[in-house]
């Protein structure tokens, strides 16, 4: 016998009909000793089709007559949407006959008659044809304007409708506590384990997914979006400096515990309570309640430890770092700093030291970061919280790098453009006769503003408002701290409107906070730390400032410059082509130049060649009628010893001196000759490199050997 979980693999509901009570009653008369009746479609005797018929009979707009009287089993019917009731084969049918009793056919004779007429005034939707090769059924829900009647037994859970959505999940404090809610997954019915079914299992649907709630938040509130960031970054580090962190954090909160809140009040006390032992929990449920007190500033008691645990900034590895870079010396004239902060009327002088210290330090940390007196401004914020400069070096160095506000003090410094912009956007869209009035006047925020992002407003305000920039500041990001200067021009806007661009930008960039502080204090009685405490209360509740305003600025500022980010790279590589171009010109010049001179040179030389060319020509030609001459005596002479047969032998003297004489002359005659070839040759040589404009290299003809002219050559033949 299979359990009673496996009757049906779909879950039926059974809708109440005017015969409820009865149809309970067989229904349970069926069901016996916990255990199910298995229904195979072609072994199945009549009495047990009833059997099947009433139990579900009422739910689906089936002829049960015909199903019982035919023969056929109840998995030969098919409803209008093709879906077939799941069988399975019989196990034990002599079994499951016994279990039915002689008075169950009389009573299902009686109620067949009364379903008929129920069913006769529901209007079903035609059968498809019947189909003998039927394995499972899903039948239609009848309609009835009566609720559900409950299964009697509650481990079979009877349903005729498809299969139901998850449901909703309710977002409260438990579920939202750490994790995001897990969907509830609706209970998988039981399946049909038999080989031979022909049905696949229902689908399942898959759980409703329910977006992270801090996600959310973030997008809407800058307290989220903050404590989102602050999250990242501490999961981001390694084991060990998370262990760190979390010692420290619960140490913050025992020391939270340890303070006396006798001067606040029960609310205030309760609720920033409440905030340090589950901070996330505040943002998900009461992050209003937050926004509120936040306007009104943290209680100066709670202060360093809400800044702490926020932002992560109690940790052992601070004190050995700090330590370290305070024996170093400093990137800057410590003296003359020290010298300018006594001067600075909102820095109080027991801070000077403590100022310097932490700033050596943390420049030396960070030897990107670029010294600014302004960093000083937020310092003695820090310090005028913290008792130990450790502390304040942990909570500037998370300000600096967490916070990001290290970015206002890098040598580009993008992020004040950005600031500027997000500014300039923020105005327009809420004070716009503002906005429109100063884009007139041609006056932008990035002529006022630079200074009041990278002091975070501590150069205007008093030594007792600084720490409620604070607050702002470590808890909603720099982005908030907008809301001030937005305010301001708000209060302002009359005076503003009636400006023109000189007056204008000396009264945004001195006169503004004046005026605000001039204006309250006429109308009020109130002191100057009331009148500021207004405005940080008027900035925070009456701005309404969100992170995703915030990104869609930012990515507009980064479309619109984006091109001239292009068009400013383009004609950077066009300066730097035109001067690589430029020397290349000068060299070009230069090289001609030098030619030119080269030019003049080998002119000059070529035209002395041709004087001694022409000198050489002449001398060559004087030598050659002298060698006629000398060739004519020589031949008269042959001529006069062939016609004398006897020559005396003065004559003969005469004549072997003679024939000596004209050797000689011959000689020198061959010399000449190979001279005069040799000149010939080095004028075509001076002619040849005077036409391609090379420099002619002369040589020693005396290095010539002597074999080389005509001497040499007639020597051959003597």
């Amino acid at each position: 016998m299979t359990s009673d979980g496996n009757i049906l693999e779909e879950q039926l509901e059974i809708p109440v009909t005017p015969h409820h009570d009865q149809l309970e009653e067989n229904v349970d008369d069926i069901v016996l000793g916990n255990e199910n009746l298995m229904i195979d479609s072609g072994n199945e005797t009549n009495v047990n089709k009833e059997v099947e018929a009433v139990a579900v009979g009422t739910n689906i707009g089936v002829d049960l007559n015909q199903s019982i009287n035919d023969g056929t089993s109840i998995g030969d019917v098919s409803d209008s949407h093709g879906a077939l009731i799941p069988t399975e084969p019989e196990a034990e049918p002599q079994g499951q006959a016994s279990l039915i009793s002689e008075n169950l056919s009389q009573q299902l004779e009686n109620e067949r008659s009364k379903v008929e007429k129920a069913l006769e005034a529901i209007s079903s939707p035609p059968l498809p044809p019947r189909d003998t090769n039927v394995g499972s059924f899903t039948p239609v829900p009848a309609k009835s304007s009566s609720p559900p009647v409950p299964p009697r037994n509650t481990n079979v859970q009877v349903s005729l409708d498809q299969p139901q959505l998850p449901p909703r999940q309710i977002l409260n404090a438990e579920t939202l506590h750490l994790k995001a809610p897990h969907s509830v997954v609706p209970a998988r019915p039981p399946t049909n384990t038999v080989s031979n079914s022909s049905s696949p299992a229902p689908p399942i649907l898959p759980p409703r997914r329910i977006e992270d709630p801090l996600d959310l938040a973030a997008q809407k509130e800058l307290l989220a979006s903050t404590f989102k960031r602050n999250m990242l970054f501490y999961k981001n580090e390694d084991n060990s400096t998370k262990n760190d962190l979390d010692e420290n954090i619960l140490i913050l909160r025992e020391n939270f515990q340890k303070i006396s809140s006798d001067q606040l009040s029960e609310e205030v006390s309760s609720f920033w309570r409440k905030t340090v032992n589950d901070y996330k929990q505040t943002l998900l449920n009461d992050i209003e309640s937050l926004h509120l007190q936040l306007s009104r500033g943290i209680p100066s008691i709670y202060r360093l430890i809400v800044w702490q645990l926020v932002s992560y900034a109690k940790s052992k590895c601070f004190e050995p770092i700090y330590e370290t870079y305070l024996a170093q010396d400093a990137p800057f004239d410590v003296q003359g700093f020290e010298d300018q902060l006594n001067v600075i009327d909102n820095i109080s002088s027991a801070n000077v030291k403590s100022i310097s210290n932490v700033l050596k330090s943390y420049l030396l940390f960070d030897s990107e970061c670029q010294f600014s007196i302004d960093m000083a401004y937020i310092v003695n914020m820090v310090l005028t919280v913290c008792k130990k400069e450790v502390d304040a070096f942990g909570l500037f160095v998370r300000l600096m790098q967490v916070y990001d506000i290290r970015s206002l003090f890098l040598q580009s410094a993008p992020v004040i453009s950005v600031l500027c912009y997000k500014f300039d956007r923020l105005v327009e869209e809420s004070y716009p006769e503002v906005y429109n009035h100063m884009v007139k006047e041609g006056i932008r925020s990035s002529m006022f503003l630079p200074s009041f992002f990278t002091t975070l407003f501590q150069k205007y305000s008093s030594i007792e408002i600084q720490p409620r920039i604070g607050d702002i500041i470590f808890l909603e990001s720099l982005d908030s701290i907008m809301r001030i200067p937005a305010t301001l021009l708000c209060k302002a806007q009359d005076q503003l409107l009636k400006m023109s661009f000189e007056e204008l930008l000396e009264f945004l960039k001195v006169g503004l906070l004046d005026a605000y502080i001039k204006k309250e204090t006429d109308t009020q009685s109130d002191s100057l730390n009331n009148c500021m405490d207004q405005l940080l209360q008027d900035a925070m509740m009456e701005v309404q400032i969100t992170p995703k305003t915030m990104k869609k600025f930012a990515s507009e500022y980064e479309e619109i410059h984006r091109l001239d980010n292009e068009r400013e790279e383009q004609y950077k590589s066009i300066t730097e082509k035109n001067l690589h171009l430029q020397k290349h010109v000068r060299k070009l010049e230069n090289d001609y130049t030098s030619l030119n001179r080269e030019h003049v040179t080998i002119a000059n030389e070529l035209v002395k060649n041709r004087l001694n060319i022409e000198s050489v020509l002449n001398e060559n030609n004087g030598y050659k009628l002298k060698i006629l001459d000398l060739k004519k005596t020589l031949d008269t002479e042959k001529k006069k010893q062939v016609s004398i047969v006897y020559v005396p032998n003065d004559l003969k003297k005469d004549l072997d001196e003679t024939i000596k004489k004209n050797a000689q002359v011959m000689d020198e005659n061959l010399k000449l000759q190979d001279k005069n070839s040799e000149l010939e040759r080095m004028v075509e040589a001076i002619n040849m490199a005077s036409n391609n404009g090379t420099l002619f290299e002369y040589s020693n003809p005396k290095n010539h050997s002597l074999g080389t002219g005509w001497s040499g050559f007639k020597k051959v033949f003597k």
